[in-house]
Formats: structure tokens, sequence, C-alpha cells
């Protein structure tokens, strides 16, 4: 691998509005408005000879407009389902849309996605049908785009061209069971996405994730040949030793906040008031958003299956952990058989990473 040359912290303005990126040879690494904290995200865009090609959609419109006055967009990569990954596909009609083959399943049916993400797991039935009722009525902007969008499935770790360029979507289950990390050999870039390096740690809290699966991609990323380490959220592009050392202490807050629930659990601390315990969020983050409550209840369960599943005898707790908070059991795990992938018009016919 040959590193290329950084151009780092550029601005460019459109409509009195500066978009910040960081350049390494024809890829553009575009931070999300807010500085990609979610509901943004950091994209990637490729620039070819007569075209451009954007990894993920979630920058804002300050970045959409940029786009927009680039070569033409004709193809857009998805790595995961998540909102703030997907968010500005309706900016772009012109643009073939792909996904990875766990994901155009949940962008294409709201039931799906509901499963997924856990609203079966915690409102039920009837509350997910609710929810998906409510969003359909106001017309949701995003969730209407992805639904009516013409979605392609692209293949895992085959090479492929993008706007010229070789790409590589590499399968890191863990975050979403279809995450995948697009990787640029010839530039040394690698898209990490929501392996994050944020103070917050890893997020496996929809229930299609995995703590297990998420720290083995996470390992994964340290054997691809890479100098460039890009993340969706906070810290943005960083080069391979910082990336090993905070890899390592990011990790290190999965088994932290396992520790911190078994402490709390021999502490007496009951089902009920265990979610307040602040083994992912603060209490007061509970009140300002209950979809934050359901991903601290999702990332209990995770956690309580994870060691019960080490040999811990926690079951009970589980049990009534699940009772208490009135979760449906058969919505506690997801699994879906992948779409086939579509042919992709560029493949190439060489697989290296």
């Amino acid at each position: 691998m040959r590193v290329k040359p950084l151009n780092q912290d550029n601005h460019s303005q459109f409509g009195g509005k500066p978009v910040t990126y960081t350049k390494i040879g024809p890829i553009e690494i575009l931070t999300g408005e807010n500085k990609s904290k979610i509901p943004f995200s950091t994209s990637l865009l490729v620039h070819g000879r007569d075209e451009t090609a954007l990894i993920d959609c979630g920058t804002g419109h300050k970045a959409y407009d940029y786009i927009k006055n680039q070569k033409p967009l004709k193809n857009i990569y998805l790595t995961h389902y998540h909102l703030d990954h997907i968010s500005g596909i309706g900016e772009f009609p012109e643009a073939q849309t792909w996904i990875n083959p766990y994901d155009k399943h949940k962008l294409k049916d709201l039931h799906e996605l509901t499963k997924a993400n856990g609203l079966y797991a915690v409102l039920g039935e009837e509350g997910a049908e609710d929810w998906i009722k409510k969003r359909t009525e106001r017309n949701n902007p995003v969730l209407n785009a992805a639904t009516n969008v013409d979605m392609n499935v692209y293949p895992y770790e085959l090479p492929l061209q993008i706007a010229g360029e070789k790409m590589i979507m590499i399968h890191a289950p863990g975050h979403t069971e279809g995450l995948a990390l697009p990787y640029f050999p010839d530039h040394g870039i690698l898209f990490v996405v929501d392996i994050d390096l944020s103070s917050f740690g890893p997020w496996y809290n929809n229930i299609d994730s995995d703590i297990d699966l998420f720290i083995q991609s996470a390992l994964k990323t340290l054997e691809v040949d890479a100098e460039y380490f890009v993340t969706s959220h906070h810290k943005g592009m960083v080069r391979r030793k910082e990336y090993e050392q905070k890899l390592h202490d990011y990790l290190a807050i999965i088994e932290k906040r396992e520790q911190k629930l078994i402490d709390a659990i021999d502490r007496g601390i009951s089902p009920e008031d265990i979610v307040y315990e602040e083994v992912f969020y603060f209490k007061e983050t509970h009140k300002k958003s209950p979809l934050e409550m359901t991903s601290e209840i999702i990332g209990i369960v995770k956690h309580l299956q994870r060691l019960i599943k080490n040999g811990g005898d926690y079951e009970d707790y589980y049990n009534e952990f699940i009772t208490t908070h009135h979760l449906i059991k058969e919505y506690l795990f997801y699994k879906k058989e992948p779409h086939p992938a579509d042919h992709h018009p560029l493949m190439t016919k060489t697989h290296s990473l």
C-alpha cells in the first residue's frame, strides 16, 4: 500500500455555507453538520473522471449542495440501514442506490425495520404497528425515500470499481448484522463507520446487534492494510497508530459496562431499577428521549444474554427483566436470510485485500 498525499480540513463555500472535508487522492471525507454528531454522519465522496460516487448519505444539506455542484452522482453506497446514514438519499433521485445483503429487507419493509431495531420487542406488536402507522401518516421523508427508492444489493468482500476507484465492502457484523466497511486499498483508506472511537463506547443496542461480533469486527479492522481510518462520527479521520491505540480503549468500555451491570445485580438492584444505573445513558437522557430508554433496555438485554451464554447464573434475572419491562421474548432475537447480491456492472475480476 502506498500512502497518498493528505489535504486536511479544507473548506468550500456553497450558498455561504462552509463544507469541511479531508481529501486523500480522489476521495473526499465530508464531515456532516454539527461535526457529524447524530443525526448527521460523515460521508465519502469519490471523484472519477466523469462522475462521482457517494458512500453513506447523512451529512446534511450543506454537503448535499456541495455534492450537487460536483460531477454527476451516479451511485450511492449505504453501509447499513440506520437513518443517520441514509437520510439524504431522497436528495439524489438520479443516483442508483446500493445496500448490503442484510439490510434491503429492512429499508423496503418497515415491519422488518422495527423488528431489527427492537421496537417490536419493546412496544409489542400493537405498539410497533402504531409506530409504523404514525410514521406513514406523517409522510416521513427519510422513510418514504428509503422504501420507495430502487435499491440494489452489493456483494461483500469482492472488489468493485466505483467512479474509477477500487473498493471492497468488508462485512463487519456487530453494530448491525449487515454493516459493511468500505475499503479503498489503492489509497489506504478504511471507512470504519460506527466503530467510531467515541467516549460513549460501542453501540450494539438493536436486536440485530451482537456484542461479541462487534468486538471481532473491530479487531478485524486491524488486519486490513490501511493507513487512514475514517469514522462516521466524532473522531473523523485518524492515522493507523492513533487508531490502534484508541480502539483498545474504545472496546474496553464493553467490559466496563458489563462489570457495572454485574455489580448492580450483586447489590440487589431490581430489574425495574437497573435501567437507571447508567450502564449506557445518563438518567436525565431517558427523560429527553424515550428512544434512548429503548436503547438502554435492549443494551442490558444484550449483556444479560452474553453473561448467560458465557455460563453466568443470570437466567432468572433475565426472565424477570423481560417480564418487568413487558418485552416480547420472541422478538428479542432477529435473524433474516441475506438478500442475494445484484450484479454490479463494474465488478472487477481480481479479489485481494
